[in-house]
């Protein structure tokens, strides 16, 4: 099966952090959703608000959690109508050169914040096994019964941050006097900040410690102090979409000046930059093999065949404010 996706990455702009666009121009006939998957650093991720995904023959996501400096690969299963896998799509590849590292809830990618991380950070990793070892009599060596290893524990992630803006937005994600969420961060680790942590880091942190740096001194730079656990990510088929339609109704006077600057819906679909001003400048694209198909950073082109997809925004599940691509503006 061919139907590789083009692969965009974008810079970081308007509190969303570095993100690649994953489109396919085409699908395999029939194909009425689709689920995403991104590997990087011999791990497999379903991408978030890529699961059984519908879908008018082209399709669009962005993703907010790619790595740094690491090869991130993607592909798509097909579904038809009935649920039915018409199988895997061909991969592509791409590598985001983002040397900053990230940080953000993966339920708000819009609350993301650079950070720095303090020195003493992410210097003591543990991976545990859960078991114990058992004496029995007449034996003189133990035995041990245990379970699988774990993922990092206890694992010390204080970061720095130069605003008071940025010591709010990463206080945020873990809730406030309004809000709940849940306390997931995901941490992508600058391509050459020199900590092993896995890239992305999904830990659960119960606490952010603030500690003043400078700002009693009339400065402004802030110490979160973190302690996590790696867990897995929260379920991908949760998202807020970096473009709804109230940033389209913001952007634009009327539905006459959308179909004006707008060839299909999709284009609609792809421009994010009127949710955040970003525009495709950061990292490198590999085609798959031979194609030659892809230049990171192009000008999106419309389709040429002036197909109107039912590609826009639904809120679902209903009231919840989460948006997911599929339905008709």
């Amino acid at each position: 099966m061919a139907y590789a996706p083009e692969l965009t990455a974008y810079p970081a702009a308007a509190g969303s952090g570095p993100s690649v666009e994953v489109f396919f121009g085409s699908l395999p006939a029939g194909t009425a959703s689709l689920t995403l998957f991104r590997s990087a650093g011999g791990r497999q991720f379903t991408v978030r608000g890529g699961v059984r995904a519908s879908t008018a023959g082209q399709f669009t996501r962005r993703d907010g959690e790619v790595p740094f400096g690491a090869t991130a690969t993607y592909r798509a299963e097909a579904f038809n109508a009935s649920g039915v896998s018409l199988g895997f799509t061909d991969s592509a590849s791409i590598t985001v050169a983002e040397l900053g590292t990230w940080v953000h809830n993966p339920l708000d990618p819009a609350g993301a914040v650079q950070v720095m991380f303090r020195e003493s950070a992410a210097r003591d990793l543990s991976r545990p096994t859960e078991g114990d070892v058992f004496y029995p009599q007449g034996r003189r060596v133990g035995v041990v019964v245990s379970g699988q290893r774990r993922g990092l524990s206890g694992v010390k992630l204080d970061v720095i941050v130069d605003d008071i803006e940025s010591a709010d937005r990463l206080q945020a994600m873990l809730g406030d006097y309004n809000s709940d969420t849940v306390p997931v961060l995901c941490f992508r680790i600058g391509a050459e900040d020199r900590v092993r942590l896995p890239r992305p880091l999904f830990a659960a942190v119960l606490d952010a410690r603030e500690q003043d740096l400078t700002y009693v001194l009339g400065g402004s730079q802030i110490v979160t102090e973190m302690e996590g656990d790696e867990v897995a990510p929260p379920a991908p088929g949760l998202f807020i979409s970096l473009l709804t339609r109230a940033d389209v109704n913001a952007f634009y006077a009327s539905r006459a000046d959308v179909d004006a600057y707008n060839l299909t819906r999709l284009d609609v679909a792809r421009n994010y930059g009127i949710a955040d001003g970003s525009s495709p400048a950061l990292g490198t694209v590999e085609s798959p093999a031979g194609s030659g198909l892809y230049t990171l950073g192009s000008a999106q082109q419309a389709p040429e065949d002036g197909m109107f997809l039912t590609t826009g925004f639904t809120e679902s599940p209903a009231g919840s404010g989460l948006y997911a691509m599929g339905g008709a503006l």
